[in-house]
């Protein structure tokens, strides 16, 4: 296996430690081994380190990059903000030999010193220019196949040009070539190369973030995207973990988020529980089930569901369908359809007031409440449905009622005390 330098960053290790294991398989199963070098520390990142502190900022990356360059390996950088630092400070060393000079006189008094040897690429660079699409093309073991994919390639991926030295920053191409080498179709869109407002989150202004990220997502929802790939870790963050946050507040949207380096693995064959994507707050498994990568049975007979919409009493019964307000046979043929994802992420379900009526009139002894029901337990556990009925779940599991108990009211109208911890206690108990 071929040896190559790997550095990190802060944010990948410290708080995404699921996209490091992929990277490191992803790579394994290329033909790289990883040489990790503990000592490496912040690149340091560009807005707050050089902004505060110009030369403690070159000081920083010039460190790390002599860390690497003792060892000899070529230095693949997984972070877009880290590349674009470490990539900046190593361009403006090898540009100013009187800097150069300055810096390597105190990095004597570590035992280091830049000589300008190191090869430092970004991850994406890397993959594209010394691995190949072709040779990937040719590992795929489980193509991507009837994916549509947004690529985000970031803002420091091929920003500033001068240092990325990597495509055209107005117009890369090389992203959306890789991912289209396992399999998958890339979608050309007006926002791709918009930031995706992490910085403005940073600076404590989350709102404004939000709408920044959200342009991207809108637009490739409703281009029909299946999937949002981005390599940067804050691009993970705000377009993940953001999406999940504002969703809890009724803005949803359930684009899913995945690195380049979780889709290669899983096109390279590597099982999906091995990446750990349960620790990805917006669900990718509709991703994973429209490639074919995992095949969940559904939680009902296909044919007893079939008779069911072939049978379509319950429109006449259901007290919904019947004062116009939803109609049950449409979604069981959405369900049967495959739209279990759009289901659950929708406020039709909810229309169902589980009155049982279909279940006493159904032949089958079926009715289609049970339906409603599985995607309503599924949207719950995806925190995505009502907000009154948060409110209700909330005050059940802080009381053990759904209703507040005022004991004072009840004295008045001469009833008993019904003011027992016990249900709370009991609920505390059980969760």
């Amino acid at each position: 296996m071929k040896k190559i330098t790997v550095f990190w960053g802060c944010q990948i290790p410290g708080r995404l430690a699921f996209l490091e294991k992929s990277t490191r398989i992803g790579l394994n199963a290329l033909g790289y081994e990883i040489n990790d070098i503990p000592e490496f520390g912040c690149c340091p990142e560009k807005s707050l380190i050089k902004n505060e502190d110009e030369k403690l900022w070159l000081l920083t990356a010039a460190r790390n990059l002599a860390l690497a360059e003792r060892e000899g390996y070529p230095l693949v950088v997984a972070c877009n903000g880290c590349s674009s630092s470490l990539k900046t400070a190593y361009v403006k060393l090898k540009g100013n030999p009187g800097l150069l000079a300055e810096v390597n006189e105190k990095l004597k008094e570590y035992g280091l010193r830049i000589t300008g040897s190191l090869k430092v690429f970004h991850l994406i660079e890397f993959l594209a220019d010394e691995v190949g699409a072709g040779v990937i093309k040719q590992r795929v073991q489980k193509p991507l196949r009837g994916l549509k994919i947004g690529v985000h390639p970031g803002c420091h991926q091929n920003r500033p040009s001068p240092a990325a030295a990597f495509e055209d920053p107005l117009n890369p191409q090389k992203y959306d070539t890789l991912v289209q080498a396992l399999g998958a179709t890339t979608i050309e869109y007006q926002s791709k190369l918009m930031c995706c407002g992490n910085n403005l989150t940073l600076a404590g202004k989350l709102d404004d973030g939000w709408r920044m990220a959200r342009v991207k997502i809108q637009e490739l929802t409703n281009l029909r995207a299946d999937a949002l790939t981005v390599t940067c870790p804050a691009c993970f963050m705000q377009f993940d973990q953001k999406q999940a946050l504002y969703a809890r507040q009724g803005d949803i949207l359930n684009l899913p988020v995945l690195t380049y380096m979780e889709l290669l693995a899983l096109a390279l064959g590597i099982e999906a529980e091995e990446l750990n994507l349960k620790e990805h707050r917006i669900d990718p498994s509709p991703v994973l089930r429209k490639a074919g990568i995992i095949n969940e049975t559904l939680p009902f007979n296909e044919e007893v569901l079939k008779r069911c919409l072939t049978c379509g009493a319950c429109e006449y019964d259901c007290p919904s369908a019947r004062t116009g307000v939803m109609s049950p046979q449409g979604i069981i043929k959405r369900f049967l359809n495959g739209e279990i994802e759009e289901l659950i992420n929708s406020s039709e379900i909810w229309e169902c007031v589980e009155c049982h009526t279909c279940l006493e009139y159904c032949p089958q002894r079926f009715g289609m409440e049970k339906v409603f029901t599985w995607l309503k337990h599924q949207a719950m556990g995806r925190d995505v449905y009502p907000n009154s009925l948060k409110s209700g779940y909330e005050m059940f599991v802080k009381t053990g009622r759904l209703a507040k108990i005022d004991d004072r009211q009840r004295q008045k109208l001469e009833l008993p005390s019904l003011s027992s911890q016990e249900p709370r206690q009991f609920v505390e108990k059980l969760l």
